[in-house]
């Protein structure tokens, strides 16, 4: 064997690597990566974009690209309030007719878990999903939606199957449009005319790929399930998708747009990088036309042209905004997010329009400025979900699960349920079974504000527990500087150093004690409640790269110290304190 060079790399120790949430490239059925033309380092998340897409394919070759949404939840019978619209101000452009676009509260789930997927979904999907921990009581429910807008090509390649698919002739051969005019969002269609693309679409997979599509409830027994089908968005599937969804905090979800962070810079990108749309006015001369699918910047969400270019059908009609609420009498149909020919500033993700189904001479109204994007739906209570779905509604409605101070067999909603079994009157039992559902309704609202309630103080017990900390840190700063002064025999400086250090352990007492305080509030609530919110919490707070990591940990001591709490009834200030700070390597 011949001696190593003088130059030779000698190994003196080995490190194996700490794997991330990614998996190992070694067993990755599919690796996306990028070199130069990424640009830089900061642009690899389109690298990581594209990483997390799914896709279905199409006649004629090609595919339709989704992006997941999530929604932390029970299961499929839970959801996540959203305030979606826009509250305008007196004055305010579009103030006058807030009766189409105003701030409203509404709700969103996902149809399907990770398990309902095809394993390919599964295994591109799973490292960017939250990993409940074991005994946790929320998971990930997901919904999908188009990445793009329907393009012409898309469009004509789908339609071109619908006489085969109902039985009239063979496909022809592949005759799609090509070029860049293909990859423009299809305009010109009527609402009926995006549902038969729906339609068309679903029955050509159900035939060529079923295999592919995800199915609600997956179960031993295929037919028990809900096979997915595409369709048109919901109104509050398209709005939470397009604010950023699950890519963005809880304030940012609620802003007018969504945010444009622009690398190397606090302030937020102009529009035009991520919409296409009417910029004469604002003096760049740029006219206003329609352009292809993904020429701008996506949303947080990777969703393109979500603002601008054209605008976007959804699945319900239209329905006026009163007192926070959608009315139930429905109108025209709704277009979601706006056109190339329509100006900034009524540019917003919760804009909203009523467009008329036929025109004045009875034909299917179209015009130049509206196509769609698709999601993928399924059946909400397939077979497969009922005990899961049962076991959900037997739990809402109950005071049970509110507070440990009762149990089941306590609980006046349940016992009322007995009595109401137990009368033979048809009349008294109707009346009581109003009164009990009446009352299931009030303790359900009184729960969703528990939950709400509990969040928020996990969220601000965090704070108060960093809070502590920064005091502990300026108090031994405090004590060190009034060593020196003392060492330096300088008795002026040193009693100032005490007063401060005095003023400082005061304002540590103070904070400890409102976070006691905190703990023994958390205990008014169900450890199942607290567990939930804090899942919710977490992820929130993950978000936040500088100071989320920090108050996940401090959060997750406050759920601990309010389970002690629970079990002792009382705490021990010092001993909080010496784990508080411990938590924070001091």
């Amino acid at each position: 064997m011949p001696a190593a060079a003088e130059n030779a790399t000698k190994i003196t120790a080995r490190q194996p690597a700490v794997a991330g949430d990614r998996p190992e490239l070694t067993e990755a059925p599919i690796v996306v990566a990028g070199g130069r033309g990424v640009g830089s380092a900061e642009s690899f998340s389109v690298v990581e974009e594209l990483a997390d897409d799914v896709a279905l394919p199409l006649p004629c070759g090609g595919e339709m690209v989704f992006r997941h949404v999530y929604v932390l939840a029970e299961g499929a019978l839970d959801d996540r309030e959203v305030n979606l619209g826009y509250a305008f101000n007196e004055g305010e452009a579009g103030y006058q007719q807030s009766f189409i676009s105003g701030y409203r509260r509404d709700y969103v789930n996902g149809q399907f878990s990770l398990a309902d997927l095809a394993p390919a979904w599964q295994q591109k999907l799973s490292a960017s999903l939250p990993k409940p921990a074991a005994g946790t009581p929320l998971k990930p429910m997901l919904y999908f939606i188009g990445k793009y807008e329907v393009t012409a090509r898309q469009y004509a390649a789908v339609m071109s199957q619908a006489a085969a698919l109902s039985g009239q002739g063979e496909a022809p051969a592949c005759d799609v449009p090509d070029g860049m005019a293909a990859r423009l969002p299809k305009v010109n269609l009527s609402r009926f005319d995006a549902e038969r693309f729906g339609a068309v679409y679903s029955a050509w997979l159900l035939k060529n790929h079923p295999e592919l599509l995800p199915v609600s409830g997956r179960g031993k027994n295929p037919e028990d399930g809900g096979i997915g089908f595409v369709r048109l968005p919901t109104e509050v599937e398209w709005e939470f998708a397009a604010r950023g969804g699950q890519a963005v905090s809880r304030q940012e979800l609620e802003g007018r747009l969504f945010p444009r962070k622009v690398e190397g810079s606090d302030q937020e990108g102009p529009l035009g990088d991520w919409a296409v749309y009417n910029q004469v006015a604002g003096g760049t001369g740029q006219a206003a036309r329609l352009l292809p699918v993904g020429m701008k910047r996506p949303n947080p969400l990777g969703l393109f042209d979500v603002i601008g270019n054209a605008a976007e059908m959804v699945q319900e009609s239209f329905q006026l905004v009163h007192a926070g609420r959608r009315q139930g009498t429905y109108g025209g149909f709704v277009v979601k997010g706006g056109n190339y020919l329509e100006g900034e500033m009524t540019l917003f993700t919760g804009m909203r329009r009523e467009y008329p189904l036929f025109a004045a001479d009875g034909s299917e109204q179209r015009n130049e400025t509206t196509g769609f994007r698709v999601a993928i739906g399924a059946l909400s209570a397939p077979r497969s979900r009922y005990p899961e779905l049962f076991a959900q509604w037997q739990k809402e409605g109950r005071l049970a699960a509110l507070t440990d101070a009762i149990d089941d067999a306590q609980d006046p909603t349940k016992q009322l349920d007995g009595i109401i079994a137990a009368t033979r009157d048809p009349q008294m039992q109707a009346q009581l079974a109003q009164i009990n559902e009446e009352l299931k309704r009030n303790v359900s609202l009184i729960a969703r504000q528990r939950e709400e309630a509990a969040g928020n103080l996990i969220q601000s017990a965090a704070l108060v527990a960093e809070t502590i900390n920064n005091y502990n840190i300026r108090l031994t700063n405090l004590k060190k500087d009034r060593e020196k002064a003392v060492a330096a025999r300088d008795q002026a400086t040193a009693q100032l150093y005490a007063g401060a250090i005095a003023n400082g352990r005061s304002a540590l007492d103070g904070a400890l004690a409102i976070y006691i305080d905190n703990l023994a509030t958390g205990t008014r609530y169900t450890d199942a409640v607290i567990q939930a919110q804090f899942q919710r919490i977490q992820e929130e707070l993950n978000r936040n790269p500088v100071l989320g990591k920090s108050l996940v940990k401090r959060a997750t001591l406050f759920v601990k110290h309010v389970g002690d709490y629970r079990q002792q009834h009382r705490a021990e200030p010092e001993a909080v304190l010496k784990e508080l700070l411990a938590s924070s390597g001091r």
